[in-house]
């Protein structure tokens, strides 16, 4: 995939100074009208909502696949899937390594804040874990255990913590906060982008009950690579969030130590 060769100019607001992108009519900051002759952005006239398109069609139609057959009912057929996701998106991080290079520094790293962010991913955890387990039990009459999927196989309990929170954490962050992230804040306000890769995100999951947690999860990692300008706060919650869950898991099937 060759690289991607972005020149968006940008231009501000007359009334508030606000950054405005050239397609805008009104300025999202203030809401002053910046003129009727705004170039008009869809998915046949710029490469990069056809590039985030493309990537999100990708990512969407192999997790339809996974939930919709019986052929990815155990691991041994997930584990190449996750793999298949990752180069997807280790691919497109690389068309688009001008954007997304900067986002994997670790310049101005905070420790305090990191543990800001592990003691907050923990509790939010708890919580939802918490919601999840009432919500099966209710509506349901069930419960999930994440555990009982990756008990067959050689070292259970290191395997599931790689399965669902390494894996996910880095490249889901890499994908839904850095490929396609950096693809829609090029022709739309980042405030905007970061709303709408969380609601995609929480979309990518296919459960309609897990948006309740998903979507002001996903927010909340946009908001984190915005304000910090890093994938690496958001991959630490995303994956100490993970980790909490499966923990939580193990204890309740009694395997955890």
């Amino acid at each position: 995939m060759e690289e991607l060769n972005i020149h968006i100019t940008h231009s501000t607001c007359g009334e508030c100074g606000e950054t405005v992108k050239p397609h805008h009519r009104f300025c999202f900051n203030c809401g002053a009208f910046l003129g009727g002759e705004g170039e008009r952005i869809d998915v046949f006239n710029n490469s990069q909502l056809r590039h985030a398109f493309v990537f999100y069609s990708l990512y969407l139609f192999i997790c339809l696949m996974v939930k919709y057959t019986e052929w990815f009912g155990n691991y041994d057929h997930l584990f190449w899937i996750e793999l298949l996701l990752a180069a997807i998106t280790v691919s497109f991080a690389i068309a688009n390594r001008r954007n997304v290079r900067p986002l994997l520094s670790f310049r101005g790293f905070s420790p305090l804040i990191t543990a800001g962010i592990v003691l907050l991913a923990i509790l939010f955890s708890f919580l939802v874990n918490l919601l999840v387990h009432e919500l099966n039990v209710s509506l349901f009459h069930s419960d999930v255990s994440f555990y009982r999927g990756y008990r067959i196989y050689i070292a259970p309990r290191l395997l599931m913590v790689y399965s669902i929170a390494l894996m996910p954490a880095l490249f889901e962050e890499l994908a839904f906060r850095g490929v396609l992230y950096g693809y829609l804040a090029e022709v739309m306000d980042e405030k905007l982008v970061m709303i709408i890769t969380g609601f995609i995100f929480a979309a990518m999951h296919l459960n309609f009950i897990s948006l309740i947690w998903l979507i002001p999860f996903g927010i909340f990692l946009g908001f984190l690579r915005k304000k910090y300008h890093t994938l690496w706060y958001g991959v630490i919650f995303h994956f100490v969030f993970n980790l909490v869950a499966c923990l939580i898991d193990l204890y309740n099937e009694g395997v955890l130590f």
